[in-house]
């Protein structure tokens, strides 16, 4: 019963655009894709308990339309069903869900507002970051995609006001976005490393991402700037002392990226502000840190339809603690789960225009971007471990 609702929405504006389209008074599309991950590893757990056994709890499952109800104005929306190991437990919920209003006549430029559950313009994958023929892995660069706050990260309710403008023989693009993240009890696991009896509530974010892009899209640099704020409410354990106040979240992206017909270079650096302070309690004089992050990443296109990924990942959940063994003072967790390092390989098939296969080996050291949900005992955590992950995805 708690997916009805759900669906019956979904099939009405799937009956709707049918019937619209039958009658030529619109044009639509539908699809969508089926995700079905494995992962296995020495030690730690990714995606489930993947320490003890094959884990399969990494699957995604989605249907989007979209509906170009006159020549300004388009309709598009995404339900997803996502499993990944104890942070996400599969229940359908929107991705996305929006009205496109283009404002620009003019084809050398292209400027409009969308409205609705609208993406977040955040660095070079998010927007594309659940469709695994859109991504160069299985699993994105864990230091600025974290699978542990992705509804944070994904999507969020307000606008985005966006253009594409000719510059010289180049093109900007920029997005600003205004709306309310999409906090969850996982945005608790990020701030606090535990799930506490308050809740937060979605405040405010504001972000802007502005691209250059060369002609030819062979080249293009970028940078995200933004601010998410939240209101925590605390609950009747009124852990660690916490009082009722806001939190926010600054963060600063640079990327680029280079392509030819049989490669591709592209590396992002990123700073992320969280500020606790507010909320007092354990938080009043520590409760502000900065952590750093970057990958560097090269993808090989060897053979029509295969691929080869080499990456390099860095993550510091506190810049000035790199070693995390301030932290390890404080909390008593282990000081690598403050940092980790990840030496990414990877290979893909797209076997059609609708399948593809991937595998991945990850020799990582420290476990700063492990879910704590699938690693509730840190004395179980080890510094050195290897992931070894395997997908395959078809879309319809």
């Amino acid at each position: 019963m708690k997916y009805s609702r759900w669906l019956s929405l979904w099939g009405f504006l799937f009956i709707s655009c049918n019937a619209l389209a039958q009658e030529g008074l619109s044009d639509w599309y539908w699809g969508g894709f089926l995700t079905q991950g494995l992962s296995l590893s020495d030690s730690n757990n990714f995606a489930g308990k993947s320490s003890e056994k094959v884990s399969s709890d990494f699957r995604e499952f989605a249907v989007n339309a979209t509906w170009r109800a006159t020549s300004q104005l388009h309709l598009a929306g995404q339900v997803m069903s996502r499993k990944f190991g104890a942070v996400d437990d599969g229940e359908l919920q929107f991705d996305y869900l929006l009205a496109d209003f283009g404002l620009s006549s003019d084809v050398s430029r292209e400027y409009g507002v969308r409205i609705g559950r609208v993406k977040l313009p955040y660095g070079f994958y998010n927007e594309t970051r659940d469709v695994a023929f859109t991504r160069p892995s299985i699993a994105l660069p864990q230091s600025i995609y974290f699978n542990t706050t992705r509804e944070l990260q994904l999507s969020a309710d307000g606008m985005v006001l966006y253009g594409n403008f000719p510059v010289a023989d180049m093109r900007l693009d920029i997005d600003v976005l205004i709306g309310r993240p999409r906090g969850s009890v996982n945005t608790e696991y990020a701030y606090f490393r535990t799930d506490f009896s308050g809740k937060f509530e979605d405040d405010l974010g504001i972000l802007s991402r502005v691209s250059l892009v060369d002609s030819a899209d062979a080249w293009l640099v970028g940078i995200t700037l933004g601010q998410f704020d939240l209101v925590y409410h605390p609950g009747v354990l009124g852990e660690l002392g916490l009082e009722e106040g806001g939190g926010s979240i600054d963060v600063a992206i640079l990327g680029g990226q280079y392509n030819t017909e049989s490669l591709s270079f592209t590396a992002e650096y990123m700073l992320l502000r969280v500020d606790r302070s507010d909320l007092g309690g354990a938080f009043e004089r520590n409760g502000k840190s900065t952590s750093k992050s970057y990958y560097l990443q090269t993808e090989y296109r060897f053979a029509k339809n295969w691929d080869l990924m080499l990456r390099y990942d860095v993550f510091f959940l506190n810049k000035n603690d790199r070693n995390g063994f301030k932290a390890e003072q404080r909390s008593g967790r282990p000081a690598y789960a403050q940092w980790a390092k990840d030496y990414s390989l990877g290979i893909g098939w797209q076997a059609s225009s609708n399948m593809s296969f991937r595998a991945e080996w990850h020799s990582i050291k420290g476990t700063g971007w492990l879910a704590i949900q699938d690693n509730l005992d840190a004395s179980k955590l080890e510094k050195d471990w290897n992931l070894y992950l395997l997908q395959a995805a078809y879309r319809f």
